[in-house]
Formats: structure tokens, sequence, C-alpha cells
């Protein structure tokens, strides 16, 4: 009887399980045998199964000689839209979810706007591509700065008096320093007020000048002005005093007052992060405005404002 094609012979036999072992040596059949789970719909790249990523954000007092938590409030925004926001607490530290996604990002903020002792401002950048995100913020809480004197620069005494004259050119120096521990002064304006007749310019060296920076809440008596200068770099606390020096140039015409109010007398103010009234909207970049003041209520921000240091303009040396 004719058995052909009936099974298969011993050759065929051999030639199959020697094509299983290799591809089982080789990996490729367990491949086959065992494919890789489908991920859930709407699940991609590295985002876990519930499609969010969990973002963890840790607070601390920067400079503080022990781990010290700051309480500080989070801003997350997505595309210009507010999408999160809320407060560490005293233990200094958050989770929250967002949507993941294959090379998603959104932008973040953390700071504390509490007067005098709140935390200056600092950006961040989600990546929620994966299942977690981790920041850790060493934050700068506001200082207090102290003006030690405004001086002459050529007096060898330091004495608070500059020998002025119609015409004259005279050199001064006002010395400040940061001097609360584990702080910092943000960007400071020294803004130095003097008789607007007798005195045509005031210069500083080292500094930008930024009279459009002067904040409104600082009255300006009648026959005065203010000379505004910004220190474009933080004062830590534990940073040295900060010398810097300048020209007076009085009129070559005017008067030269010598009663305490006309004379040149020197204030710092720092310069802190605040929310505009529709921040939830208008993103990062013009949601919070970084200035001396609440430019929508005129209120004082940030740390306190400096003592002020008086130079006389009556003296030996110019």
């Amino acid at each position: 009887m004719n058995k052909k094609g009936a099974g298969m012979s011993g050759g065929l036999i051999l030639i199959i399980a020697v094509v299983l072992v290799f591809g089982y040596t080789q990996g490729w059949l367990d491949f086959i045998l065992n494919p890789a789970p489908t991920p859930p719909a709407g699940v991609v790249g590295n985002c876990p199964s519930s499609g969010l990523t969990e973002v963890t954000l840790n607070a601390q007092e920067a400079l503080a000689s022990t781990a010290t938590n700051a309480n500080v409030t989070y801003y997350i925004y997505d595309n210009g839209v507010l999408i999160k926001n809320g407060d560490t607490g005293s233990d200094g530290t958050v989770s929250v979810d967002v949507a993941c996604g294959n090379g998603k990002t959104y932008s973040g903020l953390v700071l504390n706007e509490q007067v005098q002792t709140g935390f200056y401002p600092q950006e961040f950048t989600i990546d929620a591509s994966g299942a977690t995100d981790t920041h850790n913020f060493k934050m700068y809480e506001y200082g207090q700065v102290d003006v030690a004197s405004v001086v002459s620069s050529a007096d060898p005494t330091g004495a608070a008096n500059i020998s002025s004259g119609t015409g004259k050119t005279c050199g001064y120096t006002v010395t400040f320093s940061n001097n609360e521990s584990a702080s910092g002064i943000y960007n400071p304006l020294i803004m130095c007020l003097t008789n607007s007749t007798a005195v045509i310019d005031v210069t500083m060296d080292g500094v930008t000048e930024a009279q459009g920076k002067s904040p409104t809440r600082k009255t300006v008596p009648s026959g005065l002005k203010y000379f505004t200068f910004e220190y474009p770099k933080m004062i830590k606390s534990t940073d040295g005093a900060i010398k810097l020096s300048g020209k007076i140039q009085f009129s070559a015409s005017a008067t030269i007052p010598t009663a305490n109010k006309n004379n040149m007398s020197c204030v710092v103010v720092d310069q802190a992060m605040y929310r505009v009234a529709e921040f939830k909207t208008l993103g990062l970049k013009d949601g919070f405005v970084t200035a001396a003041e609440n430019q929508e209520t005129i209120a004082d921000i940030g740390a306190p404002d400096s003592d002020i240091a008086t130079v006389a303009f009556a003296g030996t040396y110019c």
C-alpha cells in the first residue's frame, strides 16, 4: 500500500528538532510563544498604567546650619494655564500627580510670598514622561539689609560728610550688608535721596541705573529726588559687606543747602516676586512679577527696607 505523505520522515523530524533547539537558545522562540504584553490604551512610552506622573517637591532653607524645612507654595502650568497649586506644608514636602505623556513637560514655580519672612522664587521644569519626577530646592529666606554708612570717599576718618560746593563733583562710598543669618537679599535697589536743584547728578559704580524700578510707595518729599541703582545679584548672609563708590555732581549755580533733609540719604530695598490678579491664566512669565513692591496694590513685598544712612553736605573732604 502506498503510504507516501502519511507521516514525516525521520530526517524531517530531526531538522525540526534542531530548529526548535536553536530558536530556544537564541531567545526568539520564547518571544513567539510569550509575546510582550500590549500596553493599556492611552499609555505611552515609560508612562505607568495609571497615565500619571507623580511629582515630588522637597524644600529646605539654604545656608541653615541644620536641615530646616521650608514651607513654600507651588504652581504648575501647562502651556500657560495653571493646572495645580498648593503648599508643601511645614514638613517641606508634597507629591502631586500630573498627566504623563511621551516628552511631556510642565512649567513650575515655588516661592513663599509672606512679607519679611517668605522665600525667594525658584522655577523648574517637570519631566512627565515617566512614573515619577522629583525636585529638591534650597530656598533663600528674605534677609535684612543694613546700611552701615554713606561717607566721603576721600575722608580718611570715614566721616559722614562731604565738602560740597557749587560746580563741584565729589566722591562718596555707601556700605551695606545682609545681616540676617541663613538668608538672601535679591537684586537690591540702592535709592539715594538728594536736593533736586543743588545736585544735578549722582552716579554709582558696579551697579545699573534703575530709575524705572523705584517703588512708588517710597514717598518723595517736595524739592527732593531719588537716584536709584540696581545691584544685579543676590546678597547672601555669608557674603561680606558691599562697598559701592560713586560721584555727586553739584549744580554750578544753585545754592547748596546744608539742612539735614537736603543732604543725601540712602536706603536699600530688595526685589521679590508676587502674583498678579490674573496669574491663573497668564502663565509664569506674565502671571508673576519681580519688583520692589506689588505694583497693583503698591504694597510692600519681600524683605524689609533697610535703615537710612545720611551724608551731610558740609565738611573737609570732597
